[in-house]
């Protein structure tokens, strides 16, 4: 069987899971939120030349661009914990508070479900997995 709908919470699912509701579950690769912990460098000097940032943190997706108080910048994607954003000298070029964060879209994902512990009777069903954006970090542009 398949159907579609939006993704059963998280406190639903595992009681279903305890109380043997589902049988067993599995929910493949979701996008989940990502999370920065730091970037390099932090802050850059008013008139600075185009520089290369370094955002360190989890659940970056080969899909996930770094955003510069909201505008995306053009993002290439190391690995699930890092990402590097070009900034312009024109984003550089009067003194500012930015703020950086990174975005992961949602996809839609098969998820596979089974009702006997063997997996014997498995039903699958469509989920909108949730992506969104990370955590802020400031990075300052000094006189």
């Amino acid at each position: 069987m398949s159907l579609s709908f939006k993704a059963i919470p998280h406190r639903i699912r595992s009681l279903a899971l305890a109380c043997g509701i589902l049988g067993s579950f599995s929910c493949g690769d979701c996008v989940e939120t990502p999370s920065v912990a730091s970037m390099v460098p932090s802050s850059a000097t008013v008139g600075s030349p185009e520089i290369v940032l370094v955002v360190n943190g989890d659940h970056f997706e080969r899909t996930s661009t770094v955003e510069w108080n909201g505008s995306v910048r053009a993002t290439t994607f190391v690995s699930g914990h890092q990402l590097q954003a070009t900034i312009t000298a024109e984003d550089l070029a009067a003194p500012a508070v930015v703020k950086v964060t990174v975005f992961s879209p949602p996809h839609s994902q098969p998820v596979m479900f089974g009702t006997t512990a063997s997996g014997s009777a498995t039903d699958s069903v469509k989920v909108d997995c949730a992506g969104g954006t990370s955590n802020v970090l400031n990075f300052a542009i000094n006189p």
